[in-house]
């Protein structure tokens, strides 16, 4: 063996070192969530498959045969030739189809899932926020019925929040049969989300993305961006594998591009309108939606009667029906003979009242497609109009539509980085970057951090149930339970009967749950709980003792213990109170309880808010103060 190579002897030492070291890296964590995150990307992309057929079949049969109406199709599913009827041969039985089409959804969600109404991507952030990552089993089903008869049937709408909502509830079933907590749950339910969007959208990165930047308007969930890649990618896949590989949307890819800086003039435009388009959309879908939950009619009517209406505006604007994917598709191709400037500025207005009256009353179907289209027709409009006007010529069209369509979007849903990701994956490239971003983000923050398409979004982490106790603990783990103790009048000894006990509790007014056994040194010996005590008829009450009902060795709590670690014990116990402990000598010196704890949680935190707006008060006048110094000075110097 040689051993006159340089730093030979370093290089064995480093490979003998490599050798004998113990790795710390735990792998468990990704072997799982691949394993998971594969299984949910595969039955995503199966189940939107099942989707998307199901809507052709529906839009086959309700309005090609019902009307003699069939839609055009976006650049990515034409099979190189494109199939559609301008004039709809019998457009008076419109109200009546999208009317029966809302009917049939109405009874099937009345009857069997309330929760498959509207767009399923609220539903899943409420799931994740507030229901432990829990979603019922038949509500993909149900879901995926409802929302093919929805769109098919005329109602305006997209596939990709129910794709989403119906893996997101499969992620749910997943999470069950795998065992997995609650935390994780919610982890599996995020990343069947984005796998649904992903793979129906064909943008996986922006899928994944998605699943992280959804559940809140000013913050991010980490923890499903794994999870939520792997089964995006993979859904994306199954998907592709059946309906081919190209973007949605066919896009002009030699025009797209960002050559000319002052071309951020007008994308930064772009950005101000999306933004006052979005506000008046999101206020208008909840106007309207809010007023239909009011009306004292049966709800299973409800969706009726927002299908009529989308009919009797189909007959006008066939535009506004389905997903109008194939018409934002005529928009990119800039034909302008059928989708003139005016006609655009009127599609903008139904396609937003015909989503608000097909989902707000009750229809099943996804916000996350028409935003897109009305973003992007937004854009046509705009682009088209500074053409006329014989300005920002060299910019095409089509850029300003994909520009616009993210920027609406990011908007809407309070998901800027996303957004941003899906318009790259659109247009195959970072083309045009720099104008989505800024545009997204004027649009972002000059819509305002209330106005969201998705109500049970939060502001942040520390708004969500999912992460409540990471907030609480900073502050419990300073607090200590003899903060919180409570006198121990319910202590008694083990040779006294139930019918003594009861005798005494009554006499002394004991509103305690738990007696607590203890010796004559006050030593804890065990705890009964005040129900157990009338399981006994009243003939054995005298004879049976506390001994012999008492439970042995049960949770406590020592005085200096952090109150952060004694709620960990009752939580995770399901206890309401336990004893609490001397450290000297083990001694019995009173009980905490859930709602003292509780009680003392909220003090604290109106003390520090307390101590905050003083400091911000203190701050403004400060500012004021020296505000004012400024003026004094400037004024003597102009003296």
């Amino acid at each position: 063996m040689r051993t006159d190579i340089p730093y030979y002897s370093q290089i064995v030492s480093l490979i003998r070192t490599t050798r004998n070291m113990k790795w710390n890296l735990d792998f468990s964590y990704f072997r799982k969530w691949i394993l998971i995150g594969f299984l949910l990307g595969i039955v995503a992309g199966l189940s939107a498959i099942g989707l998307f057929l199901s809507v052709e079949f529906f839009t086959g049969l309700f309005l090609q045969v019902g009307t003699g109406y069939s839609p055009p199709l976006p650049g990515g599913f034409q099979n190189g030739y494109q199939s559609y009827t301008l004039i709809i041969e019998r457009p008076w039985l419109l109200p009546l189809i999208c009317g029966l089409g809302g009917l049939l959804v109405g009874l099937i969600t009345t009857r069997f899932s309330p929760e498959s109404e509207g767009h399923g991507t609220d539903a899943v952030i409420d799931a994740y926020h507030y229901k432990s990552g829990n979603i019922r089993a038949r509500v993909p089903l149900v879901k995926a019925v409802a929302s093919s008869i929805t769109i098919g049937s005329g109602g305006s709408g997209g596939t990709e929040g129910p794709a989403g909502q119906i893996a997101a509830g499969l992620g749910s079933v997943i999470g069950k049969l795998f065992k997995l907590n609650e935390d994780e749950r919610r982890i599996a339910v995020a990343a069947g989300l984005g796998a649904g969007i992903g793979s129906i959208f064909k943008v996986p990165l922006g899928g994944a993305v998605f699943s992280a930047e959804v559940f809140y308007r000013r913050d991010f969930e980490v923890r499903a961006l794994i999870p939520g890649l792997v089964a995006s990618v993979t859904g994306y896949t199954v998907f592709g594998f059946v309906f081919g590989w190209d973007p949605l949307f066919s896009i002009p890819l030699d025009l797209v591009k960002y050559t000319n800086p002052a071309s951020l003039i007008l994308y930064a435009t772009v950005g101000l309108v999306s933004a006052a388009v979005s506000v008046v959309y999101v206020k208008t879908f909840y106007v309207i939606s809010d007023y239909f939950s009011k009306i004292r009619i049966p709800k299973y009517v409800k969706p009726a009667i927002g299908g009529v209406l989308v009919g009797m505006i189909g007959i006008v604007f066939p535009q506004v029906l389905g997903t109008s994917y194939g018409w934002l598709q005529l928009a990119i191709d800039k034909d302008y003979a059928l989708m003139p400037i005016y006609i655009l500025g009127a599609v903008i207005v139904f396609k937003i009242l015909a989503t608000s009256l097909t989902i707000g009353t009750g229809g099943s179907a996804g916000v996350f497609g028409p935003s897109m289209v009305i973003g992007g027709l937004v854009g046509a409009f705009i682009g088209t109009g500074f053409h006329l006007l014989g300005l920002f010529t060299w910019i095409d069209v089509s850029s300003v539509i994909i520009v616009a369509m993210v920027s609406f979007f990011g908007a809407t849903a309070k998901t800027p980085i996303s957004s941003i990701i899906m318009g790259s994956e659109l247009t195959g490239g970072y083309a045009l970057l720099a104008p989505m971003m800024l545009a997204t983000f004027i649009a972002y923050i000059m819509s305002g951090q209330h106005n969201s398409i998705f109500r049970n979004q939060v502001l942040n982490r520390s708004d969500s149930p999912a992460h409540r106790m990471e907030y609480q603990r900073p502050i419990l783990s300073d607090l200590y339970v003899k903060d919180a103790i409570r006198d121990a009048n319910n202590k008694l000894s083990k040779d006294l009967s139930i019918d003594d006990t009861l005798q005494i509790m009554n006499r002394n007014n004991n509103s305690n749950k738990m007696i607590l056994v203890v010796d004559n040194e006050d030593i804890l010996l065990g705890v009964v709980y005040k129900h157990k005590l009338f399981e006994f008829p009243e003939e054995y009450r005298k004879s049976v003792k506390l001994e012999s009902i008492m439970i042995k060795d049960p949770f406590f709590a020592y005085n200096s213990d952090s109150l952060h670690n004694a709620l960990v014990r009752l939580s995770s116990n399901d206890l309401q109170e336990m004893p609490v402990l001397s450290n000297k000598d083990n001694k019995v010196i009173g009980i905490i309880t859930i709602s003292d704890l509780v009680k003392l949680y909220d003090k604290e935190v109106q003390k520090i808010t307390k101590v905050i707006n003083r400091s911000d008060l203190s701050t403004k006048n400060n500012d004021t103060n020296n505000i004012d110094q400024i003026k004094n000075k400037s004024a003597h110097s102009e003296q």
